[in-house]
């Protein structure tokens, strides 16, 4: 009997080709796109970091959340100028430095570019919402164990921060907890870029990925907790992820206030 063991690339290796795949049909679909919009990949992603961030961001703070040179987000963001989608002022926390802002054209460019048909979102809807948990899931691990080498830049992901508390409650369809705004979170909550995140320090940020990587991943089909349900213990202004909402033929998450959690009367399971 033959042994396809010994006929077949490692698993690492297949699962390489087939996300490469993947990016090849991203990037040549976004190329269209972006020239389209006279942008750059670059470009985009700047315009793009700019309109998530609401705090001073410099020109390093640029090179470094897109892991290139200082030398390349200057010339980027002087096209930007150019363009007249970005401008310069001086930072509000240090007056000798200056800080990046969108101007009203680049807020418009920024939305226009969300409601971009993203072309893998319908690859995905042929998984099962239990697949696609899982693989989100796995992503998750995979940039973060990217981050912890280098190869990518450090984002403000749910498993970096203090207030994330991974498997609390073991074996509920939520098992993750948000401690600042009091809210169980499964899976699919789990945030890349929360604008809450507040960095746990080191050790504590290598517990939580010891706890978060050693436990059974959640799971994700219609048992799951929705967000409508979450405690309502939440601050003031802080916000959880919601079930997706149309964008541009496709679907994007939807970020929803502690207020708008409150006002939701809880389903019974």
């Amino acid at each position: 009997m033959i042994n396809f063991d010994g006929l077949s690339a490692p698993l690492p290796q297949a699962l390489a080709s087939a996300l490469r795949r993947l990016a090849q049909l991203a990037h040549t679909m976004s190329w269209d796109q972006w020239a389209a919009q006279r942008l750059t990949p670059t470009q985009r992603r700047i315009l793009e970091f700019l309109g998530s961030r609401h705090e001073n961001i410099t020109l390093s703070a640029v090179a470094r959340e897109l892991g290139v040179t200082p030398a390349t987000a200057s010339d980027s963001v002087a096209a930007l100028e150019a363009k007249g989608l970005v401008r310069k002022r001086r930072s509000h926390t240090d007056g000798r430095a200056l800080a990046l802002m969108l101007t009203t054209e680049g807020r418009r460019s920024v939305t226009e570019l969300a409601s971009l048909p993203d072309p893998l979102q319908a690859a995905f809807g042929g998984l099962t919402d239990d697949e696609q948990s899982m693989f989100y899931r796995s992503a998750m691990k995979m940039i973060r164990e990217l981050q912890e080498t280098g190869a990518l830049p450090p984002s403000r992901m749910c498993m970096r921060c203090r207030y994330f508390d991974p498997f609390r409650n073991q074996h509920s369809p939520t098992p993750h907890h948000c401690h600042l705004i009091g809210a169980p979170l499964a899976d699919r909550h789990l945030r890349m870029d929360c604008p809450e995140h507040e960095p746990a320090d080191e050790n504590t940020q290598a517990t939580l990925w010891a706890r978060f990587s050693a436990a059974a991943p959640s799971p994700a089909g219609p048992g799951a907790q929705p967000a409508a349900a979450m405690t309502s213990a939440a601050p003031s202004g802080a916000t959880v992820a919601t079930p997706t909402a149309a964008v541009g033929g496709s679907t994007a998450p939807r970020v929803a206030t502690a207020s708008e959690i409150r006002d939701v009367e809880p389903q019974s399971a």
